[in-house]
């Protein structure tokens, strides 16, 4: 039996001792799968990603990705760990004194590739994404979806095996929204686990894909439209 991308298993986690942002969150997500994280403003969307990425801790419970035991990671494996994921935020993060491109390859220059190979990689993914053509941009010359758009190659110019977005869709309108999930189905063909937070409803419907539901911090759904 193949080993899931992602188990939570009665996932909960507190700020102080009176906020849950989850309360006892279990799902399971098959490698290669595409899902969206969906709920209400404060539901425990992002919290979710960001326990993913180890931007924060679990308070309760055990999750595991990538065959990693995220309760047991720590400073030293966490940039091994981290090397299988790609994070899409949805301010973008760009570096607004770079380049669209070295934007894209500083993370690989990070990670040991040398100049002429990360920007090689970069200019793959950029024509990837549709913006072959913005490589010497700068982000502030960039429509906000554009800009989106380069965040995408940013994430997965690593090659990730799982790829998360947060609310990726949130200050675009409805064609562009459409255009960018598109994009993310072109990569999960490719074989890219893809999990994408989001309140648009119009496109979860659209692209019938399964929806973990969180309500208040739990979750409270697990539609899965083609069974």
């Amino acid at each position: 039996m193949n080993q899931p991308a992602i188990r939570f298993s009665r996932v909960s986690k507190s700020y102080g001792k009176h906020h849950k942002a989850l309360d006892d969150v279990s799902f399971e997500v098959d490698c290669g799968e595409m899902l969206f994280l969906t709920g209400h403003s404060g539901a425990g969307k992002t919290s979710i990603l960001k326990l993913v990425m180890c931007i924060e801790d679990i308070s309760y419970g055990q999750a595991w990705v990538n065959g990693f035991t995220l309760r047991q990671l720590n400073i030293n494996s966490l940039p091994h760990y981290r090397q299988s994921l790609g994070m899409i935020f949805q301010d973008h993060q760009l570096l607004k004194n770079r380049t669209v491109i070295d934007n894209i390859a500083l993370s690989l220059w990070l990670r040991g590739y040398a100049k002429a190979e990360g920007l090689k990689q970069a200019r793959v993914v950029l024509n990837q994404v549709g913006i072959g053509d913005k490589a010497l941009f700068y982000p502030n010359e960039l429509s906000s979806g554009q800009q989106q758009r380069v965040g995408i190659a940013r994430a997965i110019v690593s090659k990730p095996d799982i790829l998360l977005a947060d609310e990726p869709t949130g200050n675009l309108d409805p064609d562009l929204s459409l255009d960018l999930m598109e994009l993310f189905m072109q990569i999960n063909q490719q074989g890219t686990t893809v999990i994408i937070a989001t309140h648009d409803l119009f496109l979860i419907k659209r692209l019938r894909k399964r929806v973990l539901v969180l309500d208040s911090g739990k979750l409270i759904d697990d539609y899965r439209p083609d069974l």
